[in-house]
């Protein structure tokens, strides 16, 4: 009698696993299967942060760092994951681009925010950073890469890391800098246009972003080049954000850019500073994060 019950049993058993690991993924409803832990996440991003932190030369000024985190934290108010911290911070580079780490670390580079013209803008790199974080896109790729056993068994977060523990880390490094998939960045700018909007900025400054983007990309490709490419182009990406920014709230195309703001706030004080910003930047070590694409 007891085989007749092993079968149903053990199916319970998994549908329960995996309905314990079935979290959302996005603001529109999508669910994903995610077994690492949130606590184990948060670990393996700061892991990575400290890393970057301690070979990147941060912003100092602190105007631009709480401008940019209050900017950051208004996006983060309306993505719907609310079990992490968020940290919004500013590297001291030309490098034109922007990251996410797992477990809620965000950053952007000044050399990109020279680039943008307003507050709008701002919070579309923000969000779709953020989207990439409550789409945990590096975390999916990590379950795939060592599985589940592996990544719960690091134990993160004490005094010194392993070995183990640091190629995991660069691992996730390599993540972050070959880019997402084409669909985890449709994905990032979606939520990316989604936050700016509900946060109360018009989300036409996505498509902007990457107008500016896409004039700055020395490197545009088309045709046959581009069915190659994992990540998609520019171009792809404004003709997704145009069909879906349709399906927003109309009153949000009413919603500010606030560019005074942006100009008072980032792009007086870095062009005020660009002389001392050269001097800072002469033989600093080079982070792993620098080669990292625009995402």
């Amino acid at each position: 009698m007891g085989r007749i019950y092993v079968l149903p049993l053990l199916f319970v058993l998994t549908l329960f696993s995996f309905a314990c690991g079935v979290v959302r993924t996005s603001p529109f409803g999508e669910t994903s299967l995610i077994l690492i832990p949130t606590s184990q996440e948060v670990a393996l991003g700061r892991e990575a942060a400290q890393e970057v932190e301690s070979h990147s030369k941060m912003c100092k000024d602190p105007v631009i760092n709480s401008y940019v985190n209050w900017v950051g934290q208004k996006i983060a108010a309306v993505s719907g994951r609310y079990d992490i911290t968020y940290h919004y911070k500013v590297i001291d580079s030309p490098e034109l681009n922007a990251f996410s780490l797992p477990g809620g670390w965000v950053y952007v580079y000044t050399g990109l925010l020279k680039h943008l013209k307003n507050e709008a803008d701002l919070a579309f790199v923000l969000g779709h950073e953020t989207g990439h974080i409550v789409g945990r896109h590096a975390i999916r790729r990590l379950q795939v890469i060592y599985g589940i056993n592996f990544l719960l068994s690091l134990t993160l977060g004490g005094k010194e890391v392993s070995q183990t523990e640091l190629e995991v880390i660069k691992v996730l490094y390599q993540i972050v800098l070959a880019g997402y998939s084409r669909q985890e960045e449709f994905e990032a700018d979606e939520m990316g246009a989604y936050f700016t909007g509900k946060a109360g900025w018009n989300p036409v400054a996505s498509i902007e972003t990457l107008e500016i983007l896409d004039k700055l990309m020395k490197f545009k490709p088309s045709g046959v080049t581009e069915l190659f490419m994992d990540h998609p182009t520019n171009r792809k990406r404004i003709e997704n954000l145009n069909r879906w920014i349709r399906t927003f709230p109309k009153s949000w195309l009413k919603n500010p850019f606030n560019e005074e703001r942006y100009r008072e706030k980032v792009l007086r004080r870095l062009n005020g500073d660009t002389e001392r910003g050269k001097e800072g930047n002469r033989g600093g070590s080079k982070s792993p994060s620098e080669t990292i694409r625009a995402a």
